[in-house]
C-alpha cells in the first residue's frame, strides 16, 4: 500500500498554527507574570534598611560550614542590605526618620 502524501502547503499551515498558538502563550505567560501594562499603578511604600542584616539566618543557628562561615555570610547580608539601601535612595524610595 503506498503512503497517502499531504499537499504542499498542509505541513506548512500547521506549522504555522501551532507557533501562533504557542506565541500567544507566551504573551498571556507574560501578562501574568509582569502584570497588566494599562493598570494603575501605585507609589510602592518607603524602604527601610533593616538593622541586622543577618537577623533571619542567625535565627536559623550557625550554618554547618567552616568557624568563620557565620561572620563571612553576615558580611555578605550587609553588603546587600547597603546595595538595595542605594538602590533605593537613589530612587526616592527610602523612608526618612519622620516614618518610624
Amino acid at each position: 500500500m503506498a503512503k497517502r502524501r499531504r499537499g504542499r502547503g498542509q505541513g506548512n499551515q500547521n506549522a504555522n498554527q501551532q507557533g501562533q498558538n504557542q506565541g500567544q502563550r507566551r504573551q498571556a505567560d507574560a501578562l501574568r507574570f509582569w502584570g497588566d501594562p494599562d493598570a494603575k499603578r501605585t507609589d510602592p511604600a518607603p524602604i527601610r534598611p533593616t538593622p541586622d542584616p543577618a537577623a533571619l539566618v542567625k535565627s536559623l543557628g550557625n550554618p554547618p560550614l567552616s568557624p568563620t562561615a557565620s561572620h563571612q555570610l553576615a558580611v555578605v547580608y550587609e553588603e546587600a542590605v547597603r546595595a538595595a539601601t542605594a538602590l533605593a535612595a537613589a530612587n526616592g524610595l527610602l523612608a526618612g526618620d519622620d516614618l518610624e
